[in-house]
């Protein structure tokens, strides 16, 4: 018997596991080997690759600071867009339509990520992270969560990190540090390797070279380079 929440038409591969009302678009393809919670919601003409999680809601050992919830809204992924193999994506989460999410990657929970944007292979998005439309985000990049945003149409090289909290563990009481990851303004470039503190905005269009590692806010339509990074000078804005 047909399931009403599987169109006819999507392709669903050997050894794929379906929890409850799991629902999959028109023209779908679902890889080999995939895991899909329950409520998961995946839309029309979209392509799942191998051994990847869908909709995993977050465990604890009793042993991290960040409190848990138990009723995550649904993971939803978009129209037309790509995950690749051995992705994890987890409840609470929004993926856009035209969305590239290459493999090895992982979007925690209540994650909300815009309309063609690309996660590279092995992108790590923790927690609260707000990306918006077109952002390119290239290979081994790790995103703090905790309120970070990142506007559109923002370019981050390859193997940039950032930070949400300063304290590293040696608060006297970790339930109340106080955590907040960087903000990348639109038309932002951030080169390889570059590391961005907690709360620091990146202004829009400016440019953090590669390796520099950013203590404090950058001011829109800037260079800024070093470690600490500092300004260099101005660039122009991107067409």
């Amino acid at each position: 018997m047909q399931n009403p929440l599987i169109h006819p038409s999507a392709k669903i591969g050997q050894n794929v596991f379906l929890h409850q009302n799991v629902q999959i678009g028109e023209n779908t393809s679902i890889g080999n080997n995939v895991v899909i919670y329950p409520n998961t919601t995946i839309g029309k003409n979209v392509t799942i690759y191998d051994n990847t999680v869908l909709g995993r809601l977050p465990q604890s050992a009793g042993n991290i600071s960040r409190k848990l919830i138990t009723d995550y809204r649904p993971l939803v992924i978009g129209d037309c867009s790509v995950i690749g193999a051995c992705v994890v994506l987890y409840s609470g989460t929004t993926i856009a339509n035209n969305v590239l999410i290459c493999d090895l990657s992982s979007v925690r929970e209540t994650c909300e990520i815009a309309e063609y944007v690309v996660l590279g292979r092995g992108v790590m998005v923790q927690p609260e992270t707000h990306i918006g439309a077109r952002t390119r985000i290239m290979d081994m990049c790790y995103l703090p969560g905790d309120d970070m945003v990142i506007e559109e149409d923002v370019f981050l090289a390859p193997m940039v990190g950032s930070a949400s909290e300063n304290s590293i563990g040696r608060s006297q009481d970790e339930t109340s540090m106080e955590r907040e990851g960087p903000t990348i303004k639109r038309g932002a470039y951030i080169g390889v390797g570059a590391k961005l503190l907690p709360k620091v905005v990146v202004g829009e269009n400016s440019v953090v070279g590669a390796g520099a590692v950013v203590t404090h806010d950058v001011p829109p339509l800037t260079l800024v380079m070093g470690v600490p990074a500092k300004p260099i000078r101005s660039v122009p804005p991107r067409v």
